[in-house]
């Protein structure tokens, strides 16, 4: 879609005029409800098994041209890196993965200025994973099982 229309799509539609789209240049987030609006669209809660039970994180992926807006998220949330991956050189992520940051940082800021989509659910599924989390310093097989439940019911498994 980045790319232009196609030449059959070019074909059908002789009088379409292309749109140029233009780079934003700003390096402020004047309002958290426009970061709340792209993090509806874009953005991603996830909760990822490892070794010890599981991990909270949450990204946004777009594309390496938007690199400066995800440097404005992070300056502006004041917390997650920017990460470009091996295999895919047209992507750029903003990621948290540091427990504090999700818990004093990112909930807080999600709970004031809440989000619009279904993506609230799966936000309210991930605060629900982060408190059992955080109030244990060893988790049970029953927590470890309560979150994959919670897991598995996230994000595209969502009904």
């Amino acid at each position: 879609m980045n790319k232009g229309l196609s030449k059959k799509l070019l074909e059908s539609f002789p009088n379409t005029i292309p749109f140029y789209r233009p780079i934003i240049n700003s390096t402020k987030i004047l309002d958290p409800n426009r970061l709340v609006g792209f993090v509806d669209g874009e953005g991603c809660f996830y909760v990822k098994p490892n070794k010890l039970g599981f991990n909270v994180n949450m990204s946004i992926s777009q594309h390496s041209r938007d690199e400066l807006l995800l440097n404005v998220i992070i300056h502006y949330i004041n917390c997650g890196v920017l990460e470009k991956p091996n295999t895919r050189p047209n992507v750029a992520n903003f990621v948290v993965y540091k427990f504090d940051d999700i818990k004093e940082k990112i909930i807080p800021f999600f709970e004031n200025y809440p989000l619009q989509s279904i993506k609230y659910l799966d936000f309210m599924d991930f605060c629900k994973v982060v408190n059992i989390l955080n109030s244990k310093s060893q988790l049970t097989s029953k927590d470890l099982e309560k979150i994959q439940i919670i897991k598995l019911g996230m994000n595209k498994s969502r009904k």
